[in-house]
């Protein structure tokens, strides 16, 4: 019996060390992707999309190495509170604890070994950032002050404001969802391709 627990154990705790190294990678997509973006208005309404195409093998990967409650979770809700750290506005931390939440709730309904839940749950999951781009529209006046307050340039705000009508918010959404979609597909080839024979991913 202490045999079985000492295992159990040993499998939790590499569970627990994956989880940790998936996390750290998908935020260091995050960081790198949103430093390159930011200064570029188009760029930056494109930044969700773009996080959502490359992200999409780290997060597989993250569910597959660790498939328990609470590194979707934590994945999801760490690049809000670094947001709101950096001055962003609140409401991106309940949206990314809601998509979080929802992700993890569609990955573990299949153990977390459903490939096909697994991938409608990354759907969810990379609209995380969803909340920190909601400002522009619904509470505009407050965005565009708040973001002059932060360090950006008028020109960046004239140009961000005149790009951004409120269809362009379903147009992020949509293409959001779509860039995870094309990022799963890509990543269920490269781990069929090259981790499946280096036994990396069964």
């Amino acid at each position: 019996m202490s045999d079985q627990m000492g295992k159990t154990n040993v499998k939790k705790s590499k569970q627990l060390v994956s989880a940790g190294v998936f996390i750290a990678l998908y935020f260091v997509v995050f960081a790198v992707i949103g430093t390159v973006c930011m200064p570029v208005p188009p760029l930056y309404l494109a930044m969700t999309s773009i996080i959502a195409l490359v992200g999409a093998p780290v997060y597989l990967m993250l569910v597959t190495k660790a498939p328990l409650h609470g590194p979707i979770f934590i994945a999801a809700v760490l690049p809000s509170l670094f947001l709101l750290l950096m001055g962003n506005i609140w409401i991106v931390v309940p949206f990314g604890a809601l998509f979080g939440i929802i992700a993890e709730v569609i990955a573990g309904s299949g153990g977390f070994k459903s490939k096909g839940r697994n991938a409608i749950s990354y759907l969810f999951f990379d609209l995380n950032l969803i909340g920190g781009f909601l400002p522009i529209w619904v509470m505009r006046d407050y965005f565009f002050a708040d973001t002059l307050s932060r360090g950006m340039s008028q020109e960046f705000v004239d140009a961000l404001a005149s790009i951004t009508p409120i269809w362009v918010l379903l147009v992020m959404i949509v293409a959001t969802v779509a860039c995870g979609f094309v990022g799963v597909l890509i990543s269920e080839r490269m781990f069929k391709k090259h981790f499946q024979k280096a036994g990396i991913v069964s």
